[in-house]
Parts: C-alpha cells; sequence; structure tokens
C-alpha cells in the first residue's frame, strides 16, 4: 500500500501546474496526433489527394479523428481541477500524497492518450516475432490480459472503498478482503460486458468506488456511524443540511484517489478483440454475447450478495452501537451487505393477529389495575373538559454532555434550565433513544408511534422506508380527540422525507422553512429555536380549539467545527485528553442557547390564558460524544458503554395544575418510543391498548432502544441475552409490535 509523508506539500503551485500541464498536454497531443496521421493518410491516397483540395483535407481530418481517447481524458482533468479548488480553499490537510496523486493522474493522461498507439505497436511486434506460439495465441493472450486488468481494478476499487476511512485497513482479515474484493469484481465484469468488451463500464464502478469510499470518510467524520441503506434514501436530507458541515480532505482520501486513478487507466486499456471482419459493425455482431454474459455476471452478483447468510457462512456480525468498528472490522461491502439482508421486517415465527390482540388486552388490563386510582380518574376527568394544547419540541442535538465524567470534571454541569430551572413539571429525567451524531427522524418516529427501533431492523429509517398511511401515531390520536395537528420544521419539508410522512401519519398541515421569514434570525446551522418559538405561540393564539403541535428545530445541527458562535455566548471549557476543546465549545454553547430559548418560551406560556402542555426532548448527542464517553470510561463492556451516548434529555410541563399530579419534577428515565404514552398518562388522555401495554411493560423491561434492553438491575443487554420474564416480556412486545408495525407498513 502506498504510505504516506505528511511532510510539507508545496500546494496549491504545483498542482496548478499539473492541472494546466494535463490540460496543455491533451491539446498539444491531439492536435499533433491528428496532424500526423492526416498527413500520412493522405500521403497514401497518392494522386487522389492533390485533387480534392481543402475539402478533401477536412475530410481526411475527421476520418481519423479519436474523440473517446480525448474523452477518457476528461475524468482525470476534472479530478485535478476539483482537488485544486478544495487546495485553494484550503480544505485540504495532508503532506504530500496530493503531489503523488497529481504526478499519477498526468502519467496516466499520458498512457491513456498514447493508448491507440501502443495497441498497434504491440499489433505490429507480434506479427513480425518469429514465435508461432505467440501469433497464434494473440487471442487468448488478449483474454488473460483482460482477465488480470479486471481482477487489478477489483482490487484497487476495494482499496478505494476502504482506505479513507478505515484507519485498520492493515488488520482487516484477508476473507474480508477478498469477499469484498469478489463482490466488486462481479460488478466490474457486468460493467464489461454492458459496455461491450470497452472499459467505459469498469471505469464508472471504479469512480462509484471512490465516491462511495469519500462518503463514507465524511459520515464516519461527521456522524460518527457507517453508512447504511437507509442512507441511500436519505441523500436529499444529507445534501440540504450538508453547508453546517466544513469537508476537508485528508492524505488518506488522496491515497484513495491514487488507487482508483491507476485502476481508471487500466480501464482505459480494456479494448475489445478486433473483429475479424471490417464490413459488419462490431456491436452489432457483439451485442448478444457480451449481453448474455452481463446476464451471468449479474446473476452471479446477486447470487453473492443475497444467497449466503453472512452472518453464519462468513462470520460477518455487525455491532449496530458501533458501526464505524464493525465496517472496520469486516469491510465496508460485506457490512453493508449485511445490513441490507438484516433490514427485512421478520413475521415472529408464532404469529397471528388474534393472539397479538389478546396481548395487548391483557397487558393493558394489568396496566388498568395498576392505575385505577382517584388520582387517574381525576387526570381523565379533567383532561377530557379542558383538552389543553398539546406543544412537542423536538430539539436538534439537544443533549447533556456532562454525563460524561471528564466534561463534568471540566466545570460543565449541563443546561442549566432544563435540568435545574423547571421545578414545578410533571415529570423529567435523561431520554434514551436510539440514535447518535444523526438520525434525527428515528427519535421523531419513536415519540410518535411508540415503536421502538429495538424492533425495526437496525440502521433502517422509517419515513424513508415505509408507508406509515396505516400506523397509529400521536398525530392521528389527537385528530380523533378533536384536535387539529400541526408540524413545523425551519428546514426543507423534503428533509427525511417529511413532507411525505407526516401527510401518512396524518398531519392537518406541515409549515417548513417556506413559512418562516426569509430574514429570520439564524445561530449555528439554522434558523434560532426562539423562532420556531414565536411560529408556536403564534399558532396558539390565533386558534380557538385544542392543537397538537410538533416543532423540530435546526439550530444546533452539527457540525461543530464551523466556528460562528458568537463571542458573548461561547463557552471556554477545557477537556484534557479527548477530542477537539473548540468543537466541544461550539456545541456547549449552542446548547447554552437553546436552553435560554426554552425559559423564554415556557415563560411565555405560562402568561398565554389557555391550558398548554409541553413536552421538550433532544433527538440525539452530537457525533463529537463517543471520543468523550471512551476516555471517561475506558474498558466499559457493551452495550452498556455505548448506551451513555444514546441519551439525551426531555421534560413534561403544563401551565395548569393537572390534577392528580403533584407537579414536582419528578425524575425519571425513559425511551424515547415510551415518551409518547408517558405524555398522554400524565396528563389524563386517553390510552391506547398498545400505549398502555408498552407501560406496563417497563415494569419487567424498563427501557428499550436500537442498542437492546435494560434489564430492571440498570444494565444492559442486546436483545439475545434476554432470558425468563425479560425474554417473556421482549418477545410479547415483538408480537404487538408487528401487529402494530410491521404487518401495516
Amino acid at each position: 500500500m502506498i504510505a504516506n509523508d505528511p511532510g510539507t506539500s508545496s500546494l496549491p503551485t504545483n498542482l496548478s501546474a499539473t492541472v494546466f500541464s494535463g490540460v496543455l498536454l491533451v491539446v498539444a497531443y491531439s492536435v499533433a496526433d491528428v496532424l500526423v496521421r492526416t498527413n500520412r493518410k493522405r500521403r497514401l491516397m497518392g494522386e487522389a489527394a492533390l485533387h480534392d483540395g481543402q475539402v478533401g483535407y477536412v475530410r481526411t481530418l475527421l476520418s481519423v479523428l479519436e474523440p473517446s481517447v480525448v474523452a477518457w481524458t476528461v475524468v482525470p482533468i476534472a479530478l485535478l481541477a476539483t482537488l485544486q479548488a478544495m487546495v485553494s480553499q484550503g480544505l485540504f490537510t495532508g503532506g504530500n500524497s496530493i503531489d503523488r496523486l497529481s504526478a499519477v493522474t498526468f502519467a496516466g493522461i499520458a498512457l491513456l492518450l498514447v493508448r491507440n498507439r501502443l495497441a498497434g505497436l504491440v499489433s505490429d511486434w507480434a506479427s513480425r516475432m518469429d514465435a508461432r506460439f505467440l501469433r497464434s495465441n494473440l487471442r487468448a493472450l488478449h483474454a488473460a490480459a483482460t482477465v488480470v486488468i479486471l481482477v487489478a481494478i477489483s482490487i484497487l476499487g476495494a482499496l478505494a472503498i476502504e482506505v479513507p476511512s478505515n484507519d485498520a485497513i492493515k488488520s482487516l482479515p484477508a476473507r474480508y478482503f477478498l469477499l469484498e474484493v469478489a463482490i466488486i469484481l462481479l460488478v466490474v465484469v457486468t460493467a464489461y460486458f454492458l459496455s461491450l468488451g470497452h472499459g467505459a463500464g469498469p471505469a464508472i464502478v471504479v469512480v462509484a468506488c471512490l465516491v462511495v469510499g469519500v462518503a463514507e470518510y465524511f459520515v464516519v467524520l461527521f456522524r460518527n456511524s457507517a453508512i447504511t441503506f437507509s442512507d441511500l434514501h436519505a441523500l436529499g436530507t444529507a445534501a440540504e443540511v450538508s453547508s453546517g458541515y466544513t469537508f476537508t480532505l485528508t492524505d488518506d482520501v488522496m491515497v484513495a484517489a491514487t488507487y482508483a486513478m491507476v485502476a481508471y487507466v487500466l480501464a482505459g486499456y480494456l479494448v475489445p478483440w478486433a473483429p475479424a471482419r471490417r464490413d459488419v459493425p462490431w456491436w452489432r455482431r457483439r451485442g448478444a454475447t457480451n449481453l448474455a454474459a452481463a446476464a451471468v455476471a449479474c446473476a452471479a452478483t446477486l447470487a453473492l450478495v443475497l444467497v449466503p447468510n453472512y452472518r453464519t457462512a462468513f462470520g460477518v456480525n455487525i455491532s449496530y452501537w458501533d458501526s464505524v468498528a464493525s465496517y472496520k472490522q469486516y469491510g465496508f461491502l460485506p457490512s453493508f451487505v449485511m445490513g441490507v439482508r438484516e433490514a427485512q421486517i421478520r413475521r415472529p415465527a408464532d404469529y397471528s393477529e388474534s393472539r397479538a390482540k389478546r396481548l395487548e388486552k391483557s397487558y393493558a388490563a394489568k396496566f388498568d389495575a395498576q392505575n385505577n386510582t382517584d388520582a387517574r380518574k381525576a387526570a381523565e376527568q379533567q383532561f377530557a373538559q379542558t383538552k389543553p394544547t398539546v406543544i412537542a419540541v423536538m430539539n436538534e442535538t439537544f443533549s447533556d454532555m456532562s454525563v460524561f465524567e471528564d466534561i463534568k470534571a471540566a466545570g460543565y454541569d449541563g443546561p442549566q434550565y432544563l435540568k435545574y430551572g423547571l421545578t414545578d413539571s410533571l415529570q423529567q429525567g435523561a431520554l434514551d433513544v436510539s440514535v447518535r451524531g444523526g438520525g434525527t427522524c428515528n427519535s421523531e418516529f419513536e415519540f410518535l408511534t411508540g415503536i421502538s427501533m429495538g424492533f425495526v431492523p437496525a440502521n433502517v429509517f422509517p419515513y424513508q422506508t415505509y408507508s406509515l398511511g396505516r400506523v397509529d401515531n400521536l398525530a392521528r390520536q389527537f385528530k380523533g380527540l378533536g384536535y387539529h395537528t400541526v408540524a413545523l420544521h425551519p428546514n426543507l419539508g423534503t428533509n427525511w422525507n417529511r413532507n411525505m410522512a407526516y401527510r401518512e401519519l396524518g398531519f392537518d398541515r406541515f409549515l417548513d422553512i417556506d413559512s418562516f421569514p426569509k430574514d429570520a434570525p439564524t445561530l449555528h446551522a439554522g434558523v434560532r429555536d426562539s423562532v420556531t418559538y414565536d411560529k408556536v405561540i403564534d399558532l396558539v393564539e390565533k386558534s380557538d380549539g385544542p392543537q397538537f403541535i410538533l416543532d423540530v428545530t435546526m439550530q444546533n445541527h452539527g457540525g461543530y467545527n464551523l466556528r460562528n458562535t458568537p463571542a458573548d455566548i461561547l463557552t471556554g471549557y477545557n477537556v484534557d485528553g479527548a477530542g477537539n476543546n473548540d468543537d466541544l465549545n461550539e456545541y456547549l454553547s449552542v446548547i447554552g442557547a437553546s436552553d435560554e430559548d426554552l425559559r423564554a418560551f415556557v415563560e411565555r406560556l405560562r402568561a398565554i390564558g389557555k391550558p398548554v402542555v409541553l413536552v421538550f426532548f433532544g433527538d440525539h448527542q452530537p457525533g463529537i460524544s463517543p471520543a468523550y464517553n471512551d476516555a471517561s470510561y475506558p474498558g466499559e463492556a457493551e452495550p452498556g458503554h455505548s448506551a451513555r451516548t444514546y441519551q439525551t434529555r426531555y421534560v413534561i410541563w403544563a401551565n395548569y395544575d393537572v390534577a392528580g399530579r403533584d407537579q414536582l419534577a419528578t425524575d425519571a428515565t425513559v425511551s424515547a418510543s415510551n415518551l409518547g404514552a408517558t405524555l398522554m398518562n400524565a396528563i389524563g388522555a386517553p390510552l391506547s391498548r398498545y400505549q398502555k401495554a408498552e407501560l406496563f411493560s417497563t415494569t419487567v423491561v424498563p427501557r428499550i432502544s436500537s442498542l437492546g434492553y435494560q434489564a430492571s438491575d440498570g444494565t444492559w443487554h442486546v436483545m439475545s441475552d434476554a432470558q425468563g420474564a425479560e425474554e417473556k416480556d421482549l418477545a410479547d412486545l415483538r408480537t404487538m409490535f408487528y401487529y402494530e408495525f410491521g404487518s401495516r407498513v
């Protein structure tokens, strides 16, 4: 593998010169080559060339043009130009790897330009050789060379995928790397035959490998998780929020691009065996054969991807609480394929709809027996008479980083108002979520539907993947109680497919970025929280009836290296041994601003003159949190160790006295999937059977998330570890989950 020299690079001067030289080489060679071959052909025409004049010369010139040769140089020159633009903006942090890439690219351009000349020289040399074997086996040698090139392209493509993000590639077991190469090889062979024996198809695969590798690098960098199948559905969302990140290239990315460039040049030397009959176009003679071969190669690709069980056949065992480590251990493509294979919702072996309904009825009856109290009855009666407006605020990346010992030791004690200021709340505490560093929509999904991501296939985004029109949720539940339902989000409506998902979930109205003033105040990554609260207040004041309002904020979205935080709110905590203090303080500063905006919002709700309930919660921790978790608590067993990074905070508060409740800020940790039911129970709202069942199940299994489940003793376990009462409770919940969700999407 190519080693990286972190020494000083002479950029951007050398790169600029290489780009210019590459373009100049293409132009100069093309002009000279065309003129030389035109004149040679004119000489061979003899007397006829003397009488056709300039028109004949132009006709001859056009006949010798080889636009395909020049076309092969477009990608290398475009790559150099892109690198030049990024380097000039200070977006490269490496050493001389980019000089090496420039040299390889320049050499590649030269080799591509002389491809046909080299092929002609080799052919002429072979025809003059005395060796009968060589002359009689040229076709077999051509086939052997083609196979070698296709294999080399596949190996280089695998390196282009792995090198940018996998710093453990040298310890990647050979069987997983070979599995990755095999997958790429079958795709390359399919593309080769689809392009009728030319290198265009394999070249496209090479470019795709590099794009995937660079994309994985940025996803790991910004989100601290690997690319999954659902991310393909979220490309639009990724593009919409990308302005909040700084895309900086490293030596590893340059090395991967170098591998890809070598593979691209090799693809340029893939040409079909010349047809014997010149009077029949080669594509007509070889089309059927190549397409048949492509179909066979495609079938082999699908067989390798879909038939074997990657867990049992190859030992690929993904850890979904640390997907980055798993992808490094097993390779990108084996891990990705494994994730795709496990994305299907499996029907429980003993499932039947009647059994699921009986379980729900049984669990709901146990809940009713536990909660058949005067306090609960008073709350139910009050809710029926009052019908308060219910406001749910899911605050972007809002969490309490003081859960990490090193940060707490530096003097940080979390968002003060949320933790200590709402002393009259109904309930508050830690919230266990199923995502970290991104995947906002899954926390939103769990809150609205009560469906735990612990039962949904790993790394799936339901908003993007499933049709939710038949799934019960809070919006539909409140509509059934006579409420008007509104969702608002100060970003594009297509973000996480919300414009479609909200319609399917039953919201009456969705206010996206177009509903906010063009000059709305912003902070960090978007419209300020306070602006969304102004919109909520306006909705409450102008409505005569009860509303359910979902406010999904944007202000605190990553990344945290924008360096755009106003000096008057910028914190200055210094945490030794982990992470980047500048990034940490940028994050803590905007969380502090959110905390203050929440304080002002609550005070306005106190005085609004209408009964209002507020549930406020964070969707996930920032992608920077694992570094502090690892530094503060080294050596902890999983999944308990990672569970700390999958936790935010919530509060349920009302601006009126809720019957039967003390409103003394009861502290309780809940799962995001239970938060909706917890809210409804706290204010005396009617509960569905499923909501009652999931609340009662917490007496056996307190919390469930994508990590697994928490036992009654506080320890976290993967689902397969459950035994006894916990195993039965989880099996019952899975059956009810399939009835409520799996059978309806």
